[in-house]
């Protein structure tokens, strides 16, 4: 009976959700008010929006000269406690505690400024629901942060029920789970579009490459259906989201097979997802050369004219900055993991890259190195445009995630769709790659809790004397991640590598295949066929 449940696509898709979505949780329990990045500007964006301000006014010199901003920065009114600067007092402080911060105002309407007033307006007008739930305060930020934390939960969620799809999915399982780094659940758990973006391209990468790599065979419509879904939740989140959909789908172009291509290309339902989710990239371009949501804000009294020599040597000299914030460095930007979390991220993705590299044909190879070279080439060419009218860097390493995701997952298909790929899915491997995760993951976690409550370099026992403490107390907060993330972790591995167990069929001399219809019909005419001794026994009589 549990074993039916297991291999149902509901119970799959379930069971996941509802363990992402507690373990978002307890991330959003653990930070503090407007301790994500941006928290507050999104926050606002999205409690005016809810209200009835699509952008936002050009702000009066009186405000920009009182809060020492630019005139890209947007004037809305919203409740006076949610422009309360003294809220991320701690910002930028890594050893300043959370205990500075408080939530505190009229709910009167007052003039206030957001970066985030130009925008795309989907996420906000989502998260924003919780403005009318609550009356405003602390409770609505934590009640928009779990509305991101449940989207984050059902995109990732979908990755489950396409790796049932797949022979030798637990290898896959792999590098889906390294491409959910400790940043993709941070920020997924705090009012910021870039989490449900990030996991959006998640859901992409493993859906589009499940669905080419058996569309020769078959068009699976509940595939086509996942990966549409998360190309329009992809598009219409922030600013770059139909660049990034170009590019991940020219590499899943590239990973698949020219009977794929054609076999999609024939397909009504797909050529219906396909229209949807150009007109969603249609509008999101629109909006962003209409309302010009694609500037930066200027930093107050930032340098004008830098030479391209400059921003050339910065970029390049910074792409090591940029790796360590894809893992994670947590709140704004002033709280790094430990190294220890670092380097098991590197060595588990440098491992499989090298497998692919060794292992994969030709097409799949120029797949994963063209998601490599786009992950360091594209971020390097938009920051550098923007670095001069920015005043300064304006790119950060989690805005590169949509693509840097896809290198574990094309390198886990890459690896599965070899001749050998069955080789990896072995019990030792899939329990190393599960204790890797739980202690990166609980250690990131940890140090992130630690700097609110005792500061970055404080008490190691973080709990004993605390000077701010989150809802729960930090020791309860501590244990009930490691245990839910190691549930995840556990449950994502063993579902996976029991549901390629049945679908992986080794052929002699060669890899694995999965043909889904034509493998039962084969099965039931085998046994409907009587033997070739029946046979010559009734020739005989």
């Amino acid at each position: 009976m549990l074993r039916r449940l297991a291999a149902s696509p509901r119970w799959l898709w379930g069971t996941t959700f509802v363990l992402v979505a507690v373990v978002g949780s307890l991330w959003a329990l653990a930070n503090p008010v407007f301790a994500g990045p941006d928290e507050d500007s999104h926050v606002i964006r999205a409690v005016a929006l809810d209200h009835g301000q699509l952008t936002g006014d050009e702000n009066t010199k009186r405000l920009r000269k009182q809060l020492d901003v630019t005139s890209e920065v947007l004037r809305v009114r919203v409740p006076e406690i949610y422009a309360n600067e003294q809220s991320a007092c701690f910002a930028f402080q890594p050893n300043a505690t959370a205990d500075c911060s408080h939530l505190e105002g009229s709910t009167r309407n007052v003039d206030t400024l957001t970066s985030a007033g130009r925008h795309p307006p989907a996420y906000y007008a989502v998260v924003g629901v919780a403005s009318w739930l609550r009356h405003p305060g602390a409770s609505v930020v934590y009640l928009m942060r779990f509305v991101s934390v449940l989207i984050t939960a059902a995109l990732l969620a979908t990755t489950t029920t396409a790796l049932r799809r797949t022979p030798v999915a637990g290898v896959v399982a792999v590098g889906v789970l390294f491409a959910v780094t400790p940043m993709v659940l941070f920020v997924g758990s705090s009012v910021n579009p870039n989490g449900p973006e990030i996991a959006a391209a998640i859901a992409l990468w493993v859906c589009g490459l499940v669905l080419v790599s058996q569309a020769h065979e078959a068009v699976d419509n509940r595939l086509v259906a996942a990966t549409g879904i998360a190309c329009c939740v992809l598009a219409l989140s922030r600013q770059l989201g139909p660049l990034w959909i170009a590019l991940i789908g020219a590499t899943i172009a590239v990973f698949a097979s020219p009977d794929a291509l054609r076999a999609l290309a024939h397909s009504a339902w797909a050529r219906c997802w396909a229209g949807l989710v150009v007109a969603c990239c249609i509008a999101q371009v629109t909006w962003d050369a209409i309302v010009g949501s694609l500037g930066y804000t200027r930093y107050p009294n930032a340098p004008t004219d830098i030479p391209t020599s400059d921003i050339a040597r910065f970029t390049v000299g910074h792409m090591f900055t940029r790796y360590k914030e894809m893992i994670g460095v947590f709140g704004w930007l002033d709280t790094p993991s430990p190294a220890v979390t670092y380097v098991l991220w590197t060595a588990a993705v440098g491992f499989l890259v090298l497998v692919a590299l060794v292992w994969t044909s030709r097409r799949r190879l120029a797949a994963l190195l063209l998601v490599i070279a786009a992950t360091v080439v594209v971020p390097l060419v938009l920051e550098s445009a923007a670095y001069g009218s920015a005043g300064g860097p304006a790119w950060q390493g989690r805005y590169g995630l949509p693509l840097a995701v896809g290198i574990p997952v094309v390198a886990a298909m890459a690896i599965v769709s070899g001749q050998r790929g069955h080789e990896l899915a072995r019990r030792r491997l899939f329990v190393g790659v599960g204790v890797m995760l739980v202690v990166a993951h609980v250690l990131a976690f940890a140090q992130n809790l630690r700097r609110y409550t005792v500061g970055y370099d404080g008490e190691i026992q973080y709990w004993k004397h605390p000077k701010w403490s989150p809802p729960p107390s930090p020791l309860v907060l501590t244990i009930a991640y490691a245990v839910f993330v190691t549930a995840f972790v556990a449950w994502f591995l063993s579902s996976a590598s029991r549901q390629g167990r049945e679908l992986a069929c080794p052929a002699r001399g060669g890899g694995s295949s999965y043909r889904p219809s034509r493998s039962r019909s084969v099965r039931r005419r085998r046994t409907r066929q009587p033997s070739t001794r029946a046979k010559a026994t009734e020739e005989v009589s």
